[in-house]
């Protein structure tokens, strides 16, 4: 790839994020960033660093190493001074608690804007692109009320529905579409190869399916709010609320209302738990493995977050 002028800011942004996961202060973030005008997007970033800061410490958790990949998405050339640049970090992060030494990871599409003032190349805006902005195109096929589950029908088997999250974390199974935003996809396919089998239904308000590509799944299947009603009203039997995060297993679920309004917005499934036995869990929309199950290093998360936590018997 071609190396731009506006590649350095941007491998310093991720470098100085690398380097905070482990030490330092927010504060060092101002590097690589043009100052005019970007003061509220990087008070929202130190504050995110903070709350990470603050999870670690509560944890007992010792960061050990950071490491990004990059990989350049598409970009828009507006001028010889200035860029619009998609890029998607992978990310992933490894640290010690008890005795353990554990790898976090995480995959991100960014929109940077940069530009050429002050004497040189930086980071104007930052922020998390909206994925149909560089999503790609997947073949999908088309699922029939007939065809089995993966697993056991009327069981739940834990280690298909972990399987499943850690093959597909980080990509898409073409069976089914890619949702703009697909974390609650995601938990229902987890679920699906765990042997949930699908409550079919006339409607899309009722149930709980997929059939096909073009509009052919109920609400709860791909919406968060719908997947937390159906789980809170039994449509899975054997789906119980807990009050903790500690009383869940693995393969279970945890839904989270970012703003406290009672709508809830993310679904994620548990695939692991640290030393502490508190839930790792894998996701998409940001796409995260193993992630500490709070999220308070979302770019999403705010004070008035409240978690649903449902534990699947069986």
């Amino acid at each position: 790839m071609e190396r731009r002028p506006w590649h350095q800011p941007i491998a310093i942004w991720f470098q100085i994020q690398n380097r905070l996961w482990v030490e330092g202060e927010p504060d060092d973030l101002y590097e690589p960033l043009l100052t005019d005008g970007n003061e509220a997007w990087i008070q929202l970033e130190q504050e995110r660093l903070r709350r990470l800061r603050l999870q670690q410490r509560e944890r007992n958790c010792h960061p050990l190493k950071s490491d990004t990949r990059l990989r350049l998405v598409k970009e828009k050339i507006r001028s010889d001074e200035e860029a619009d640049v998609w890029m998607i970090s992978e990310h992933r992060m490894f640290y010690e608690l008890l005795g353990e030494t554990y790898e976090e990871e995480e995959a991100i599409c960014w929109r940077f804007n940069v530009r050429f003032a002050e004497g040189k190349w930086g980071i104007a805006d930052g922020r998390l692109a909206e994925p149909s902005e560089w999503k790609e195109r997947t073949r999908v096929t088309t699922i029939s009320e007939q065809e089995e589950p993966t697993g056991t029908r009327g069981g739940y088997d834990r280690a298909r529905a972990v399987q499943y999250a850690e093959i597909w974390w980080n990509s898409y199974n073409p069976r089914y579409r890619r949702f703009a935003v697909d974390c609650t996809s995601f938990v229902s396919q987890c679920m699906v190869a765990g042997g949930i089998p699908m409550d079919f239904a006339s409607r899309r308000d009722r149930g709980w399916w997929y059939r096909g590509p073009h509009e052919q799944w109920s609400y709860s299947w791909a919406v968060a709010d719908g997947l937390k009603r159906y789980l809170s009203t039994g449509g899975i039997p054997r789906a119980v609320m807990v009050d903790r995060a500690d009383q869940l297993s693995l393969g279970d679920i945890i839904c989270y209302d970012w703003e406290g309004s009672g709508r809830y917005d993310h679904n994620t499934i548990v695939t692991a738990f640290d030393s502490n036995g508190m839930p790792l869990v894998n996701a998409h929309t940001v796409n995260s493995r193993h992630r500490y199950w709070d999220y308070r290093d979302s770019h999403a998360w705010t004070p008035r977050v409240q978690y649903r936590f449902f534990h699947i018997q069986g």
